[in-house]
Order: structure tokens, then sequence, then C-alpha cells
């Protein structure tokens, strides 16, 4: 029964053992800086890459943009009522 005892205990101690030294390199990993912190003066930060995004959409959209614009239609109540069964839609194929 001491061997059996003595085993689980060696294999416990171990087993703790493993799992702290594989945490270690995470741990220390955890307190490095980012690699875009403190660029210094002149680099490309986040900012920056925000700024390209836009600048590529205004012109993506500019390419887009039709040749004339369509007239505004000023919002307004409709004269005829859509509900108004008038047998019509029975007649479509």
């Amino acid at each position: 029964m001491f061997w059996i005892q003595l085993s689980t205990f060696v294999l416990f101690n171990l087993l703790i053992l493993a799992m702290l030294t594989t945490q270690i390199p995470a741990r220390a990993i955890a307190f490095t800086t980012g690699q875009h912190a403190g660029g210094g003066e002149g680099a490309y930060t986040v900012w920056h890459l925000i700024a390209d995004i836009e600048a590529e959409t205004r012109e993506a959209a500019d390419e887009h943009r039709p040749e004339h614009e369509h007239p505004r239609i000023p919002p307004e109540f409709p004269t005829t009522d859509p509900d108004e069964p008038t047998g019509r839609h029975h007649l479509r194929p």
C-alpha cells in the first residue's frame, strides 16, 4: 500500500510540475509589448491604415458613381389603397 501511495504522490507532483513549466513561456510572452506599440517617429500605425482604407473606399465609390444623379422624389402619401382588391393580381400567370 505504501508504494502505491508513494507512486501516486510522485506522479501527481510530476503532473503539477509539467503543467507549471508549460505555462512559463506564455507568461513571459504576455508581458512583452505589442509590435505596433512605440513605433517611433514616422511609423505606420493603425490610424494610417484606417486612413488608407477610407481613401480606397472613397475612390471605389467615385468609380461606381453613375453619370447623372437621379432626381430626389419627395415622400408623399399614396393616392390609392394598395390593399384594395382589384382582381388584377388574380390574372397574373
